[in-house]
């Protein structure tokens, strides 16, 4: 019975540091809804990361990623490639976006505290991926790629929103 006890309890230690409960640390702090529009945010040391959604047709939805200051300074930079966000849909942990090419040049862009900086995305979705997501089946996972004094590009800045909660926006 002793093993037995020891054996159980290894499991959950194990199970509370697997991948999955990493990846739950990732979700949005808040999620909000109004009509067609869906805002998820979340705060990550002095940024605050915001990700709108609209369902614009049955397969068509635009997204509008934004990052906020949040800190000390009343100006701040970040220096990022061309595009600052990467926005992928994910099922099974593999994405069904097709692949997007990046740039090397590094931008800077000021970021005036507690002002929004964003970007706009349209993207198109097959019947059979709206379905799948529908379902459940799949993650939207938007990325902030960039650096600063306080941030490397190798540190996580990223939201993770069950594909649901977007559909249901309808």
């Amino acid at each position: 019975m002793k093993y037995f006890s020891y054996l159980l309890m290894m499991c959950l230690v194990l199970m509370g540091c697997s991948d999955a409960s990493l990846d739950s640390n990732d979700t949005a702090d808040r999620i909000q809804r109004e009509g067609q529009t869906m805002t998820a945010t979340r705060l990550l040391g002095d940024y605050e990361f915001r990700l709108i959604v609209q369902q614009s047709g049955d397969q068509d939805f635009i997204f509008q990623p934004g990052i906020r200051y949040r800190g000390q300074d009343a100006n701040h930079e970040i220096f990022h490639s061309k595009q600052l966000f990467d926005i992928d849909l994910e099922m099974d942990e593999k994405t069904i976006l097709p692949p997007r090419s990046g740039t090397s040049e590094e931008l800077a862009t000021k970021l005036t505290k507690d002002n929004w900086y964003s970007e706009e995305v349209e993207i198109t979705l097959t019947p059979e991926q709206v379905q799948q997501l529908s379902n459940g089946e799949g993650n939207v996972v938007l990325n902030a790629g960039f650096r600063s004094e306080q941030s490397g590009y190798n540190e996580k800045k990223k939201i993770i929103i069950n594909a649901e909660e977007i559909l249901s926006v309808k």
